[in-house]
């Protein structure tokens, strides 16, 4: 969407696509917290071994990487908007296809089609907020963006409290949440229909040096949440705590994200973007790097909690400054590179997390956490340092 075309929408429009891309993405974002457990378990049942488990679990993250350097054609030959009802059709499809062919070795290409059009959904919803916010409020925007999505997150494993795991149910609940996104879609107006690859400069990959500062934001927050998601009760287990204290540590986890991304979001809108990630990234490091001095006490939950909620700023702070930077068909595209970089993070994480345990028992996968958000800081701090020294 061009700036002329944007600055042609009423007031009302624009709240009507703003509000309609966050209530798709929520549903689908139910969907996706019931689903993930859902299939884990299930494979669970069927004797499958964790390996393969995670092996599956890693596909639909190679669906969005392969599918996301070709957004800007297929936003040439489409309108976004049936782009966003295939995309969620299609998945709601893939989530009974799950129930009706229940063999691992077939939902590895089903997975890998779900992940692809998921990518699709929240690039094109994640660009119509970013395009119809101003610089004032974009920050904010982003911030209630990315809490209303937790909710929607942590929320969709109830699903599997009131109906089981087991039979036609819970897939079929989990299907009616993803198809429910292709309402507020229908009636998101002339916003999302304006969307589009119009004024692309420059290619996808482009982007990684373009605005490196946001990208790499984006990589890291993808490491630390699929990091912390998987290891983080593993790693709880390995010093000593019991079953239900290290669950709760991704609870703490995940009330951080909630919590404070409104907060950031209002910051966001008041100081320098880059400056935000910077601090982001450092004290984050700061807070995980103390998780073994403090095992054992009262303070892990604080600790995991802060460390929570600043990392996921990466993400909610990082989108808003590519909002802040493109316009249109760039601003798609940059999307695009932000959501890839967030799945090549969300494949490394655990490795290098799972590979920093072995090597350094026990406290690897804290030091591991801690190494690559302090990286990322120093990255962003000589980013907004050159650019500063440039402008004066």
């Amino acid at each position: 969407m061009t700036d002329e075309a944007t600055s042609a929408l009423s007031v009302a429009d624009r709240r009507r696509g703003i509000v309609s891309a966050i209530a798709s993405l929520t549903a689908v974002a139910m969907g996706l917290g019931a689903s993930l457990p859902l299939l884990a378990l299930t494979l669970e049942r069927q004797g499958i071994s964790p390996f393969m488990i995670g092996l599956s679990s890693a596909f639909p993250a190679i669906g969005g990487l392969l599918i996301t350097p070709f957004l800007p054609l297929l936003l040439r030959h489409f309108s976004a908007k049936h782009l966003l009802l295939g995309s969620v059709w299609i998945s709601a499809v893939c989530l009974i296809s799950y129930y009706i062919v229940p063999n691992v070795w077939v939902w590895f290409p089903i997975r890998f089609v779900n992940g692809a059009v998921l990518v699709i959904l929240f690039v094109l919803s994640e660009t119509t907020i970013n395009q119809l916010a101003d610089d004032n409020t974009r920050g904010r925007l982003m911030g209630i963006y990315a809490t209303v999505l937790a909710v929607g997150f942590a929320t969709g494993p109830l699903v599997l409290v009131t109906a089981g795991s087991e039979g036609f149910l819970p897939y079929a609940i989990i299907a009616f949440l993803v198809a429910l996104a292709s309402i507020p879609i229908s009636l998101a107006g002339p916003a999302t229909r304006q969307v589009s690859a119009h004024g692309q400069s420059r290619g996808v990959l482009a982007f990684l040096l373009v605005a490196p500062t946001a990208t790499f934001a984006a990589f890291t927050f993808g490491a630390l949440e699929q990091g912390t998601m998987t290891l983080m009760p593993v790693y709880g287990l390995r010093v000593g705590l019991t079953e239900q204290m290290a669950a709760l540590v991704l609870t703490a986890f995940a009330a951080g994200n909630i919590l404070s991304q409104i907060p950031l979001g209002l910051l966001a809108d008041r100081l320098d973007r880059r400056l935000i990630l910077v601090m982001c990234g450092l004290i984050g490091a700061l807070t995980v790097a103390t998780l073994p001095l403090v095992q054992g006490t009262f303070l892990v939950m604080p600790v995991i909690f802060v460390f929570g909620g600043v990392t996921t700023g990466l993400y909610t702070v990082g989108l808003t400054l590519l909002g802040q930077r493109f316009r249109g068909g760039d601003l798609a595209a940059a999307n695009a590179a932000f959501i890839m970089m967030y799945n090549f993070g969300g494949l490394a994480g655990p490795a290098l997390g799972g590979g920093a345990m072995e090597l350094f028992p026990p406290h690897g996968l804290p030091l591991a956490f801690a190494a690559m958000t302090l990286l990322y800081g120093c990255i962003a701090g000589w980013r907004y340092a050159k650019l500063r020294s440039q402008a004066s």
